[in-house]
């Protein structure tokens, strides 16, 4: 009589998915997602403002924040005619910045040029990116708006455009309100941009969820149910004492008869 070998490995029954097809489904979609998360579109957050960073200022034509190859100067340069707010990406090196956060700060950055000098402003507001280290007037504190983003120096003054004569723009950190040429379009790198979740609970008020209550509890006559001023306070008082389930108790022993008051 032969013997019986039995075989080892997991037992499948009929209906079961392949697990290495369902990793490797799952390694395609995360190919393909990463895959669409490309470019430079616009930081909408604090947490998009630490990375690589190209700083738009919404002119005709438009302009752009860039450090001199030359002279390693800090100003603000024309971009080609024609160039699209949405779809303008940097062109050169000179007009990508890195923003990192300041070490203890939750909404303070530094702003780097591509030489590894940090940008920076003097009391006076005069611009210039020279240092190497990071000291208080390299400090920038990002202003979001709906519109674009301010950049406020450590004297409380913003950096702005302003128009010259002869066509061109200065460069200055002295203005000590918002407007048109103190705010920037900035852009980031899709693939660093950071989503952030809304961990925020809804509060209700308490006189709703007493009728959430009373709907669940007993029978609902219609919405006649009518919370006074001083029985909110009472509520909000049990509210802080620990004692809101009793509360409500009581309150639905008052409002109508409730077998499962008692």
């Amino acid at each position: 009589m032969s013997e019986y070998k039995a075989s080892k490995g997991k037992l499948s029954f009929k209906g079961d998915r392949d697990k290495k097809k369902k990793k490797k489904r799952k390694a395609e979609e995360s190919i393909e997602e990463e895959g669409n998360q490309e470019g430079w579109v616009f930081a909408e957050t604090q947490e998009d403002l630490i990375g690589p960073l190209f700083l738009i200022f919404n002119s005709e034509p438009l302009s752009c924040l860039y450090c001199s190859e030359k002279d390693h100067s800090i100003g603000v340069q024309p971009l080609p005619p024609g160039k699209q707010l949405s779809t303008i990406e940097p062109e050169d090196i000179a007009s990508v910045f890195i923003g990192s956060r300041i070490v203890g700060s939750t909404d303070r950055i530094s702003i780097k040029t591509f030489d590894e000098k940090y940008l920076a402003s003097d009391k006076f507001g005069v611009i210039t990116a020279e240092r190497e280290a990071i000291g208080p007037q390299e400090e920038w504190t990002p202003i979001i708006k709906s519109d674009g983003i301010a950049l406020q120096s450590i004297y409380e003054k913003y950096l702005s455009v302003d128009e010259i004569a002869d066509g061109g723009y200065n460069l200055r950190a002295d203005v000590e309100t918002v407007g048109f040429c103190e705010t920037w379009k900035i852009k980031c790198q899709a693939r660093l941009r950071k989503k952030v979740k809304s961990t925020k609970k809804e509060t209700k008020p308490i006189s709703e969820y007493e009728i959430e209550q009373i709907k669940k509890y007993q029978t609902w006559g219609g919405g006649r149910v009518k919370t006074s001023k001083e029985e909110i306070s009472e509520l909000k008082k049990a509210k802080k004492e620990g004692n809101f389930a009793e509360a409500l108790l009581d309150r639905r022993e008052k409002v109508k008869a409730d077998r499962y008051c008692k």
